[in-house]
């Protein structure tokens, strides 16, 4: 079994011990079944993973001895940020899940045109899916996760961006392979639209701003397929996958 790993804020390390949270510490004791003496790795979010020795286990309280500390490592040499509109039901966790153990920094929940979902947030599950999958994939960080944006609001930032890109289907735009290029830049914005796609105005807007429309092969994806793709794709081609 791979040494589990926990993301813990800052207060919960108190000079060379570890405190868990009642949550973790139900993970430690009742599903994982560790005892003292056993080994876990801690995470502190800020780039720092420490090598922990369990000194109390119970069934309401963990505590555990620092035994080392080293840099975290984990995190992709493309900083990847993902404007993805709300889909219905558990697609936004997949979503969230995949794409955090594929690599995305900063995740940006996105209301659009064709948005089934109206404006609807639902941050603590969301958070949890974020830090349990980077628990789970070896991440250094839990990624960011904004708050809802309108599409004005994520059009905005387009210009930050080094490099921006839309995925859309359309024969016309370009394959990804064509518009990317191995390295060049460390960041890039990415848009993927909801099940009904974007609209052509929403297609305009954002290749007005500095988008660049882009087709990710020659079948139709459904948009919580088209996400992770197109992440994988990208650090693909930056040599981090693959």
């Amino acid at each position: 079994m791979n040494t589990p790993r926990f993301f813990v804020p800052p207060e919960a390390i108190r000079g060379d011990r570890v405190y868990f949270a009642p949550d973790q510490a139900h993970q430690i004791y009742r599903v994982l079944r560790l005892r003292p003496d056993q080994v876990v790795y801690v995470l502190d979010n800020r780039g720092n993973v420490y090598t922990v020795r369990l000194d109390r286990v119970t069934r309401g309280e963990v505590v555990g001895r620092i035994v080392d500390r080293r840099e975290a490592t984990g995190e992709p040499p493309l900083r990847i940020t993902l404007y993805q509109a709300l889909l219905k039901g558990e697609k936004m966790d997949w979503v969230l899940q995949k794409g955090t153990e594929v690599g995305v920094h900063t995740f940006v929940p996105l209301l659009t045109r064709r948005s089934v979902v109206r404006r609807r947030e639902h941050k603590p599950r969301w958070e949890r899916i974020l830090r349990e999958a980077a628990e789970q994939s070896g991440r250094a960080f839990i990624p960011r996760l904004a708050p809802v944006h309108t599409w004005e609001e994520a059009l905005a930032a387009v210009p930050s961006f080094p490099l921006c890109l839309l995925a859309h289907p359309a024969e016309e735009a370009p394959p990804l392979r064509e518009v990317v290029r191995e390295g060049g830049v460390d960041s890039v914005g990415v848009f993927v639209g909801p099940e009904g796609g974007f609209t052509a105005e929403e297609v305009r807007a954002a290749v007005e701003r500095g988008c660049r429309p882009v087709r990710l092969g020659p079948r139709i994806l459904r948009a919580e397929t088209a996400a992770v793709v197109i992440v994988t794709l990208l650090l693909h081609r930056w040599g981090d996958i693959g």
